[in-house]
């Protein structure tokens, strides 16, 4: 990493754990400021910052502040519809994460997050359409639909599992949710293990191609706030035991230990690969918040073949993707064994049309590569 990263790593540092911290003769603080910008932690930094620099970051952490109270507010508004209607649910990620940071103000906002039991997903579209929430069809999958209200975005989960199954974690912790408090507003959130899971969990979703410092900040507060030795291996082990997260838990949290400060009593960590941890961070340098950098914009063909290939081999990933893509090979007997076939074809007219958009292929192919190699070596 180049001194303007380390500089940014290091204002982190100060802001989060008070550490003694320098910056190098050379650093360029308009690169800091802007890689702040890419990270979403503008608000976070600029206390820190150097007082002759620190004029240009007033601004942009008062707005960032602005719009964590503006959400806060509509926030109790969700909160009290919910709850007066008796439909149990959790608020998940943002202020559910913030409660861990020594100043929630400084953690800078997205969307409002929460999840319902699937059997009260319906019941909530309709509780949510009926009371001035509009419907964002561009963003309604099977596992969420987004709501905009009073410029605050609004994402309704009915299922929170992405490539692990993580929903009987999520449903004990619904059913045993807590009650906390930010600024005077209070909200239910999951128990401090299945929090801090969600939190490790969305890390894990994005590691290749949108991970932010963000999302690594909310880990680094969620362990050094909870996360002791003792709970660690008392409580937290046997949560990402079931699932297969050991190796990347660990490695994460060696990560915010070399770079981010979390504090040396921690020590259930020190036993992961080092390496591997810095190449984790050289990706979240690279890439920016959810890919700000690379103006990522979902998985690209080739690169998702590249890495089933290598991890599962050319034809086995074929025809799983083929059977996932087309029906009629799921549905019908006699196709179902041309579904590598069907693939095949569908993955060439994707790379056809990638090549006349301008997209380098060889660098997606070796993307796809470098990401098998980096499963591997967290054992996903």
């Amino acid at each position: 990493m180049n001194s303007n990263e380390i500089a940014l790593l290091n204002l982190i540092k100060k802001s989060l754990f008070n550490a003694d911290i320098t910056f190098s003769e050379d650093t360029d603080w308009e690169e800091v400021y802007k890689e702040a910008s890419l990270q979403m932690v503008m608000a976070l930094t600029a206390g820190a910052v150097p007082e002759s620099e620190a004029a240009k970051w007033l601004e942009p952490a008062a707005q960032s502040t602005s719009h964590y109270l503006k959400m806060l507010f509509e926030q109790k508004n969700l909160v009290s519809l919910f709850t007066a209607n008796d439909i149990p649910f959790v608020i998940i990620k943002g202020m559910a994460a913030a409660v861990y940071y020594p100043n929630p103000l400084l953690r800078t906002m997205g969307d409002i997050d929460f999840i319902v039991p699937e059997e009260y997903y319906d019941a909530s579209v309709e509780l949510l359409t009926e009371n001035g929430y509009v419907l964002d069809e561009t963003h309604d999958t099977e596992r969420h639909c987004g709501f905009l209200k009073g410029g605050i975005d609004v994402e309704l989960h009915r299922r929170y599992s992405h490539e692990i199954d993580v929903e009987p974690i999520i449903i004990s912790g619904i059913q045993r949710r807590v009650t906390r408090k930010l600024n005077g507003y209070d909200f239910p959130t999951l128990p401090d293990f299945e929090n801090g899971f969600i939190i490790l969990e969305h890390i894990h979703h994005h590691i290749h191609s949108a991970l932010g410092l963000r999302q690594i900040i909310d880990w680094t507060m969620f362990a050094s706030q909870v996360l002791s030795d003792e709970n660690y291996y008392e409580h937290f082990l046997p949560l990402v035991e079931s699932v297969g997260l050991v190796t990347f838990c660990e490695t994460i949290t060696k990560m915010c230990k070399m770079y981010l400060g979390l504090p040396d009593s921690i020590t259930w960590c020190d036993g992961a690969d080092a390496d591997t941890a810095t190449e984790i961070m050289q990706i979240i340098m690279k890439k920016g918040n959810f890919g700000l950098k690379e103006h990522y914009i979902g998985k690209k063909p080739m690169e998702l073949l590249s890495f089933d290939i290598k991890r599962r081999g050319l034809f086995k990933s074929l025809q799983e993707i083929g059977l996932n893509n087309f029906e009629i090979c799921r549905k019908n007997r006699f196709w179902r064994p041309f579904a590598w076939l069907f693939q095949l074809f569908r993955f060439a007219g994707q790379g056809i049309a990638a090549l006349l958009r301008g997209e380098n292929l060889i660098k997606d192919i070796n993307s796809g590569n470098r990401k098998a190699d980096l499963y591997e070596k967290l054992d996903l």
